[in-house]
């Protein structure tokens, strides 16, 4: 049986697909609570998802990198390591858009989509998410911090402490944060129709710029 549009799974795996708030048509601000309920609009197109993955993926690696790095070398780590910021945001976003909206999107309808509703359903994407992403994301932040010897030890002990943290974080802080932003703050602002008319104006751009 085909599946409604509104149980389609929204962009990237962040939750179930809600019809997306237009700059023109819907000028509702969204509150925390409307984050813990999962009915905050999660964008599908394009630009939309594109920003909103930035804001996810950024807000999880800056507490999950803190939180890795003072773990295995303590808060030295915040005066010592600020190179690994940006470098495993690029890595987390790579492995964000080649390994885990894949595996996410072809569980999520599977599983949690299937089986959960309202406030239970965007918990267990939260969940879901994490557990794509924190295996892959732990190893390479070990590897980083701590290097091969070791790296089993360091590694199973770590990723059971991580899966938690990374999925109160997500739910209860980024999720929320990045939400709120993107609906309250970035849509309404037009900041889609000026990424939207920027790439429509490329080529125009390009010849004027003399490239």
């Amino acid at each position: 049986m085909r599946q409604p549009q509104s149980e389609k799974l929204g962009w990237a795996g962040y939750g179930p697909a809600v019809p997306e708030q237009s700059e023109e048509q819907d000028a509702r601000r969204f509150t925390y609570r409307d984050c813990m309920r999962g009915t905050v609009p999660v964008p599908r197109m394009t630009n939309g998802a594109t920003i909103f993955k930035v804001l996810m993926v950024g807000g999880m690696v800056t507490f999950m990198v803190t939180i890795n790095g003072i773990r295995h070398t303590g808060f030295e780590f915040l005066a010592q390591s600020h190179w690994l910021y940006p470098l495993m945001f690029s890595i987390a976003f790579l492995v964000r858009t080649y390994i885990g909206d894949k595996l996410v999107g072809f569980l999520a309808p599977r599983t949690v989509l299937k089986w959960f509703r309202g406030t239970k359903r965007n918990v267990g994407m939260t969940v879901l998410n994490v557990l794509c992403m924190a295996p892959i994301m732990c190893a390479i932040a070990t590897l980083l911090l701590v290097g091969v010897n070791n790296f089993a030890f360091n590694y199973f002990t770590t990723l059971p402490l991580i899966i938690p943290i990374a999925a109160f974080v997500n739910f209860f802080v980024v999720g929320p944060i990045a939400k709120l932003l993107f609906s309250n703050r970035i849509l309404p602002a037009g900041g889609l129709r000026f990424i939207e008319t920027m790439r429509a104006n490329t080529d125009s751009l390009t010849r004027l710029l003399g490239f």
